[in-house]
């Protein structure tokens, strides 16, 4: 879902408001933290907001699979 938002100015900072919908289609609430992350997508640049830190790579997955795919790294 895209959304467009305004930077405002909040007391001298720069701040953006997010719609009420926005946070309730992310599960969030006041007190929650946020992240801004740069990310590309082919070679266009976005800022994207997250509830953590990094989004995980593609390849961050298969990697988790393959650790736990092999008999030898299963956990006991």
């Amino acid at each position: 879902m895209k959304q467009y938002v305004v930077i405002e100015d909040w007391d001298g900072d720069g701040a953006i408001r997010l719609p009420d919908d926005v946070l309730q289609e992310m599960g969030v609430d006041v007190g929650d933290t946020l992240y801004l992350l740069e990310e590309y997508v082919g070679t266009a640049r976005h800022i994207v907001l997250s509830k953590t830190p990094r989004i995980p790579d593609r390849i961050d997955e298969l990697v988790d699979h393959w650790d736990f795919s092999s008999p030898s790294n299963k956990p006991r």
